[in-house]
């Protein structure tokens, strides 16, 4: 799947459905949720500049070499926030964490892409 306004959508949905779970403290689901998103908004990224990924080591070069370091950053600490929360899902905490570093991740990809992410669904 190489087109930029699918990956959107399915980011949108999925970002949707974190920011229930957030508020529900549906904490596991913040985590498992919060990594999809960020995989459909890189992939929404590289699609429009005609690249399609295979694989996550793939999509984490891609990110490395395009994405500032700040940026990389933001989305490792989602990516090890996703194990801490699968195995202390009651981290309140951690899932606050989790979302502030994901609105910095979409706010940026928001301004590279030229189209709303996070704002869109109304948080």
């Amino acid at each position: 799947m190489g087109d930029i306004d699918q990956h959107l959508k399915i980011a949108k949905e999925k970002l949707s459905a974190l920011q229930e779970a957030y508020r529900r403290r549906q904490h596991t689901v913040v985590g498992d949720l919060a990594i999809k998103v960020v995989e459909q908004l890189v992939e929404a990224d590289a699609a429009s500049h005609g690249v399609h990924f295979g694989t996550h080591h793939e999509r984490q070069g891609f990110a490395n070499r395009e994405y500032p370091h700040q940026i990389t950053v933001a989305m490792r600490k989602i990516w090890f926030a996703y194990g801490d929360l699968g195995y202390d899902g009651t981290n309140g905490h951690r899932a606050r964490l989790v979302m502030i570093h994901l609105k910095t991740v979409a706010q940026f990809l928001e301004k590279r892409l030229g189209r709303q992410v996070w704002n869109s669904i109304g948080s």
